[in-house]
């Protein structure tokens, strides 16, 4: 992806991020949205770690981080995501909201 212009920001609305990004990154169908927002395994990392790897993924925006960050379950029978790391663990913060279509759960945003 190219540089952008100074004080230029890319800024979505929630709407943009899950009708256009989220969709097309499960359906496979654009696979430049992985140069927009790149799939990183949070997990793995510490979270000192994401200030340096923002800056070279998100495009040195240093206020907004967009990443898709698989689901790695703790349980095989599902429920709370695996969140240990090399020296501790990630702790769920903030509030959650769901976007569902009818009988499916098409994205969990984490703020």
């Amino acid at each position: 992806m190219e540089e952008q212009a100074p004080g230029f920001r890319f800024y979505l609305t929630e709407e943009e991020l899950i009708s256009f990004y989220l969709h097309n990154k499960l359906e496979g169908k654009n696979q430049e949205v992985n140069l927009v927002i790149p799939v990183v395994d949070i997990y793995e990392l510490e979270p000192w770690q994401l200030p340096k790897l923002s800056g070279e993924l998100c495009h040195g925006d240093t206020e907004q981080w967009f990443f898709f960050a698989p689901m790695q379950e703790r349980e095989a029978r599902g429920g709370r995501p695996n969140r240990t790391t090399a020296s501790g663990y990630w702790k769920a913060t903030g509030w959650t909201e769901c976007y569902c279509l009818p009988y499916f759960l098409l994205a969990v945003l984490k703020m």
